[in-house]
């Protein structure tokens, strides 16, 4: 957590929402603008029990901000590995790192609480933790002005919720919620290193990428999975503290139709 980063309330807006997000993702296609969207899962009513309101706010304020950032790369990648065939449960840690890269609130609940309480050996993450990390960022200017109790308690209440989302806790069971294993897949490795790499990241700036941090990763760490997941997509060379790969695929697209291949 530091000063230069700014937490917002926009992730209560939709928590996890994975599966209001699959079903957004289902009639989106490349080039739709949001208004449009929008307009389509009103039309189509894709998104079941959800009045007008909350489908716009799926669409405009969870959609969009997550996956439609990059000209709409991330919505694509997931639509084509979804049509390729992977299941929508392959693709959670994945929706994580988006939901993470739109909500620095959510990454450093993870880094900063989640991930020193798992390490510790604690069985829960409570709700007041939550609170605690609030606090703590409004002591620090990262929260500005002061929220009200009431919007700290329904953040603090997303912010778990989300742990439950995406895998890393188990369900609420009176303000508190039980950890969970949680270790980043070979899928999710795949992925984002391709990600990175095709958004024009040096090979060796790729070891401090922030969404590492996500599954308490450090370069040593990333070392250690690119290696475990490069056979045969790609060779890593590590020496010291410098990282060069020699890369197999020349497009996003031929990369993600090998981890397709490879997961099928």
């Amino acid at each position: 957590m530091t000063g230069k980063r700014k937490y917002t309330t926009e992730l209560s807006k939709g928590q996890g929402a994975i599966p209001e997000i699959l079903a957004v993702l289902d009639v989106w296609e490349p080039g739709m603008k949001v208004a449009d969207l929008k307009q389509t899962v009103l039309e189509t009513g894709v998104i079941p029990r959800a009045t007008a309101l909350r489908s716009k706010d799926i669409v405009g304020r969870v959609f969009a901000s997550r996956f439609l950032v990059d000209n709409g790369r991330p919505a694509a990648n997931l639509k084509r590995l979804l049509q390729g065939g992977l299941r929508p449960g392959q693709l959670t840690q994945i929706f994580l790192i988006y939901t993470c890269r739109a909500h620095d609130i959510l990454h450093d609940f993870i880094n900063e609480v989640y991930w020193p309480k798992y390490t510790a050996g604690a069985e829960f993450i409570k709700r007041q933790d939550a609170l605690d990390f609030i606090e703590a960022a409004t002591t620090m200017g990262v929260i500005s002005p002061r929220w009200s109790d009431a919007t700290m308690l329904r953040v603090a209440r997303y912010l778990t919720g989300c742990l439950t989302d995406f895998g890393l806790a188990g369900e609420d069971k009176g303000g508190k919620r039980a950890l969970i294993t949680f270790l980043i897949s070979p899928l999710t490795t795949l992925y984002l290193v391709h990600e990175v790499h095709f958004r024009g990241v040096d090979d060796n700036a790729i070891l401090n990428q922030p969404d590492w941090k996500i599954f308490a990763l450090e370069p040593r760490d990333v070392v250690n999975e690119l290696q475990r997941v490069a056979n045969p997509h790609f060779i890593p060379q590590y020496s010291g503290d410098l990282l060069r790969i020699s890369w197999k695929y020349k497009t996003m697209e031929e990369a993600l139709d090998a981890i397709i291949a490879a997961e099928l």
